[in-house]
């Protein structure tokens, strides 16, 4: 085969090459990252940053509570729907308050971010029954009624 003519293999082959380099970094530049099982690490925080973010998430909850503690004393005399409507705007606002000071306070403790969570989640979740006309003395309530009681009991005992 000693033809004057070059063999086209060694083309071939770097043409091969190439395009089998090319598909591996296609592959490479479109696969997702492999994601961690471990979750992020919690920044770490002082004492004292831990200890501030507890005392202004304890002052919106104090704050939260004397307001539904206002809303619920008014007197029977007047008018309902004044009353009820007092009540829906105090769980709307106090359940916004409450996670708005939490997420501007992320060294506030687990156990006591977990309960005021839980808290505004009771709030929001009564506020939508009572919107579709349920009352505390309906029986579907008292999972609610239940649950944030037991957050609010939760709260009182850690912000002592």
């Amino acid at each position: 085969m000693a033809s004057g003519r070059p063999t086209r293999w060694p083309t071939f082959a770097a043409l091969a090459i190439a395009l089998i380099a090319l598909a591996v970094g296609l592959v490479g530049w479109f696969r997702p990252a492999p994601r961690s099982n471990q979750p992020a690490p919690k920044p770490a925080y002082t004492d004292q940053q831990t200890a501030d973010a507890k005392a202004k998430v304890c002052a919106a909850f104090g704050q939260v509570d004397r307001a539904l503690s206002v809303a619920n004393a008014l007197p029977s005399s007047s008018d309902a729907l004044v009353t009820s409507l007092n009540i829906r705007q105090v769980f709307d606002v106090g359940s916004r308050h409450l996670l708005a000071t939490l997420a501007e306070e992320p060294a506030t403790p687990d156990d006591l971010a977990t309960a005021v969570r839980k808290q505004a989640s009771t709030l929001e979740e009564a506020l939508i029954d009572y919107q579709d006309g349920l009352s505390n003395s309906d029986p579907e309530m008292r999972p609610v009624v239940d649950a944030n009681t037991a957050a609010t009991n939760t709260i009182r005992q850690l912000c002592k």
